[in-house]
């Protein structure tokens, strides 16, 4: 079967002017999403293809001396002078480029083109995850005004404990990660979060990230507040509605209002007007002794139905407002 032309760089979905960390990026991002390990059942036959694809090209890309060749000839590989071939009772020739090596997934134009480059089809041994990862956590106003302790599951990336994080074992490919060096799994983590936060704080958990070979990461977690019914949220400080009866605003009176730590009797001053705004100090968001204010704006209400004597009495007051 003749060779045909592979576009390494088409694979790996990079221009051929990426630099050698943009190479490494994409290699990163696709191992990643095309793992078969995270694609069980009928999925995975083909993720392994592709992974194979993307490690081929990896291998290629990833090295200087590779790239330069492969930059060199492009299309046109076959114009370059053609290789000898390895002799066969070469030590390594077996596991290097028969199909039961780590080449076995690679084409017969990286055989051709690369057989006998030292080293070739050789995964750089580099640990691909970024160490310190960040995710979101939502939490209830409550639990950013008092803190939790919260337990959640993510997505975090160890060393291959096959492989150890080299990404080969015995010069190939690990079977178990791909040549990646690490796997990822679901962890389940469990903090507590400390109080007084607001919408967008950042909280560092020391050694909950992903797992290197000099050890765990950190993990940052980017807070984000539920949607509250019963708040508008303004800053550090919230919003609430009280509805009064008209008698309660003219002649004053008392109320409870709920709160973040709970409720609050008030007081509704004589002749209040809808629209006015009442401040609980220290009642909002925020760090313990710098919280917000929690403020209530009035609303005035009536009631569902009116006795004979109240309709009287409503009446007797639109008489007296015309005097």
């Amino acid at each position: 079967m003749t060779a045909q032309f592979r576009d390494y760089y088409e694979t790996l979905q990079i221009p051929r002017t990426a630099s050698d960390e943009e190479v490494r990026k994409a290699y990163r991002k696709l191992a990643r999403q095309h793992h078969p390990d995270l694609h069980p059942g009928n999925e995975k036959d083909k993720h392994t293809a592709r992974m194979q694809e993307i490690n081929e090209a990896y291998a290629v890309l990833g090295s200087k001396e590779n790239r330069a060749k492969y930059d060199q000839f492009g299309e046109h590989w076959k114009e370059g002078p053609p290789p000898p071939p390895p002799p066969r009772d070469e030590p390594g020739y077996a596991s290097e480029f028969s199909s039961e090596g780590e080449a076995g997934g690679f084409s017969d134009f990286f055989r051709h083109m690369f057989q006998q480059s030292e080293g070739a089809g050789r995964a750089e041994n580099i640990s691909l995850a970024e160490l310190d990862i960040e995710a979101e956590l939502d939490l209830s106003l409550e639990e950013a005004v008092r803190g939790v302790e919260k337990t959640f599951s993510l997505m975090t990336a160890g060393l291959c404990p096959n492989c150890r994080g080299t990404g080969r074992i015995k010069n190939q490919l690990c079977p178990v990660c791909g040549g990646v060096g690490e796997i990822r799994r679901p962890r389940e983590v469990k903090s507590r979060i400390p109080p007084g936060l607001s919408e967008g704080s950042r909280i560092r958990l020391k050694g909950q990230g992903n797992e290197g070979p000099g050890g765990r990461g950190d993990l940052y977690l980017q807070i984000h507040l539920r949607p509250d019914p019963r708040y508008r949220i303004d800053g550090s400080n919230l919003e609430t509605t009280l509805r009064v009866m008209p008698w309660e605003a003219a002649l004053g009176s008392e109320a409870v209002v709920q709160t973040l730590d709970g409720p609050v009797r008030i007081k509704v001053a004589r002749l209040t007007h809808a629209g006015k705004r009442l401040r609980l100090a220290g009642k909002g968001l925020g760090k313990p002794g710098a919280r917000g204010d929690l403020f209530i704006r009035v609303e005035i209400d009536i009631p569902d139905a009116l006795s004979q004597k109240a309709e009287a009495l409503f009446k007797q007051m639109e008489e007296d407002s015309h005097v």
